[in-house]
């Protein structure tokens, strides 16, 4: 094996860093017949483009929608006013392309319905019409609105409910994404500094997601106080997290005002006053940095794999110096090795029996999550009484489906978590790459599923449609983050979606109390039953996995140390000048996967910055 110095290069994007250390370690890595891992590889780095998503949170009337508005630089996309409070998540995408100037789209439980742009506040509003109107008898759970003319492109905005205030959920799905760059933008006001919700908020948050900014809005209604309070929320936050987390004062409405100015020059200066413009660029810089995690996930997996190559180079290098002192212990570990691949059949049986004890320990712990989810509902609709439910169904729906979502990836996780730690660890030790590989195929067979639940008062079953959650932090389950191999926002470990479908009649809500826990009690038995044939396919795709790659681990071990036995025995009875050729050849290939190796380091270590 022998490759030439690489040559110096003009600077590149770290995309392109990435693919030119990827294929360096590639060609590495299919030298050592690691043909598999470098298929992993490379399938990351072509993974397709992230979705870029941008989700504002905060309390009720601090300007959220406003602010949605004021970003993408449309007045009226966002429903807004006084005694305006959004009932659902609706998304904003600006989209060039458009043959009109907006679109709107509403995702009920049932599917997709386009509707006219100006008729959004009527489905999405807790005064809206269609919200009032007993005669509805569906409302939707998410909404979204594509814009052709925007200020800011290539992303997703997300504006969450207003009813309820912060949900705390809202941190934990971000940190769950692995599969999307992700920002949120946490909205207080220039009337005081930050609430202990709010403060609570992005403790919680940016425990596990960097790209946290909080946004002081209604500058305009504070112009004398709202620098101060700028500079004490940065205080605040500094004191009590140890870190900084940048904080800007925003006048959604002279943003707006600017959005509408004809005059290019003045439109500029307006936005640039109103805060706007430098939310804008912070926004794009994090997102920017975010998109480089799929890249730099694909380096990872290579580094992992050069590291075992040169765990395996060195050692034949070493073997080769030591000359016939080595053979001893080689041979020990060959009779070792022996041993094990005699009794892989008997162990094989065994493996059988531990995905099964472990299937069912996921099963148990899913259902201690879905009483805990079950016995929350049943009290929180016998507390609050039909009444409440019925003035904020289309909350009560959404909240439910996180519920529901977060169990089933927790249960997904924690069964990923345990498959590597009890049984694919011990087996494969000294080489890791065995489990990116593994993992990848396991995750693979859960993809794209769509899962069956119950209608109140209907035999007839929904299947939701993935595009009914637009919020794109849901986007990726939290099955990667615990998977022990690699910080899930550090490097972006994507391993797949599972969406649940909570298809809540509202018709049931206005029937009544027993008809709703009724579904509640159907709804969570689905989702057991969903999450149960999940684990069964990944158990199914678990065991030939493991048996197989278990017999080729073995096979290719026994294979490399038998090879490395007739070069030490070779090199023994060899003359010097034939020693110092083995030792060259090899000390030259371990020069080339240190150059690799360190070439993945660095790259990791900037991308980290």
């Amino acid at each position: 094996m022998g490759e030439s110095a690489p040559q110096a290069a003009a600077p590149r994007s770290a995309s392109s860093d990435a693919a030119s250390v990827v294929d360096g370690a590639v060609k590495v890595l299919r030298a050592y017949q690691m043909d598999a891992l470098a298929d992993v590889a490379v399938a990351k780095l072509n993974r397709d483009v992230q979705e870029r998503t941008v989700v504002v949170v905060g309390e009720v009337q601090r300007g959220k929608s406003s602010l949605v508005n004021a970003i993408v630089g449309h007045r009226d996309l966002c429903p807004v006013g006084v005694d305006v409070t959004s009932s659902v998540a609706l998304s904003v995408t600006p989209d060039p392309d458009l043959g009109s100037a907006t679109v709107a789209e509403l995702f009920f439980p049932t599917g997709a319905r386009r509707i006219d742009a100006g008729e959004v506040p009527q489905w999405v509003t807790t005064t809206g019409d269609k919200v009032c109107d007993p005669r509805v008898e569906e409302l939707p759970t998410a909404a979204a609105v594509a814009v052709r003319d925007a200020r800011i492109d290539n992303l997703t905005l997300v504006d969450t409910p207003g009813v309820g205030g912060l949900d705390s959920g809202l941190a934990r799905l971000a940190a769950q994404s692995a599969e999307q760059a992700c920002v949120l933008v946490l909205v207080c006001d220039a009337s005081s500094p930050l609430t202990a919700p709010e403060m609570a908020f992005v403790r919680e948050s940016t425990a596990t997601v960097d790209s946290v900014i909080v946004v002081v809005t209604k500058t305009d209604k504070n112009l004398r106080r709202w620098r101060e309070i700028v500079a004490e929320n940065e205080q605040i936050l500094a004191a009590q997290l140890a870190r900084p987390v940048t904080v800007l004062g925003v006048s959604s409405l002279l943003a707006v005002v600017a959005a509408d100015a004809p005059d290019p020059a003045i439109r500029a200066r307006l936005e640039n006053d109103s805060g706007i413009t430098a939310l804008r660029a912070e926004i794009v810089r994090r997102l920017d940095a975010a998109a480089e995690l799929p890249h730099l996930d694909a380096v990872r997996t290579c580094l992992e794999g050069l590291r075992v190559v040169r765990a395996k180079v060195s050692r034949e290098l070493d073997a080769v110096q030591e000359g016939a002192a080595a053979l001893p212990d080689l041979t020990a570990d060959m009779e070792r090795l022996s041993d094990l691949q005699e009794q892989s059949r008997q162990w094989e049986q065994y493996l059988a029996r531990d995905l099964t004890l472990l299937r069912q320990s996921a099963v148990d712990d899913l259902e201690r999550r879905l009483d805990d989810i079950r016995d929350k509902w049943t009290n929180y609709v016998n507390t609050h009484g039909m009444a409440v439910l019925r003035r904020s169904a289309q909350k009560f729906t959404a909240d439910m489906q996180t519920d529901l979502q977060l169990a089933m990836a927790e249960t997904l996780s924690t069964f990923l978590q345990r498959l590597h730690d009890e049984i694919i660890a011990p087996r494969f030790a000294d080489d890791p790459t065995v489990w990116e590989e593994l993992s990848t195929r396991i995750v693979a067979s859960m993809q794209d599923k769509r899962i069956e639940t119950h209608q109140v008062g209907s035999k007839r079953h929904g299947l939701l449609d993935p595009t009914l959650l637009t919020m794109g932090v849901v986007g990726g389950s939290s099955l990667g983050g615990l998977l022990g191999l690699s910080a899930l926002m550090g490097v972006g470990l994507v391993v797949g979606t599972v969406w649940v479908g909570v298809n809540l009649s509202f018709r049931a809500i206005r029937a009544g109390k027993t008809n709703l826990l009724t579904w509640l009690r159907e709804t969570i038995a689905t989702t057991k039953g969903a999450t149960g044939r999940l684990l069964e396919s990944a158990v199914a795709q678990s065991r030939p996995e493991i048996i197989i790659r278990y017999r080729d681990y073995l096979r290719t071990n026994i294979e490399q140390l038998q090879k490395t036995i007739n070069e030490v025995q070779k090199a023994a009875s060899a003359d010097a000048a034939a020693r110092e050729k083995s030792t060259q050849r090899l000390t030259t290939n371990l020069q080339i996967v240190d150059k690799r190796i360190a070439a993945a380091e660095q790259l990791m270590a900037g991308g980290r910055s």
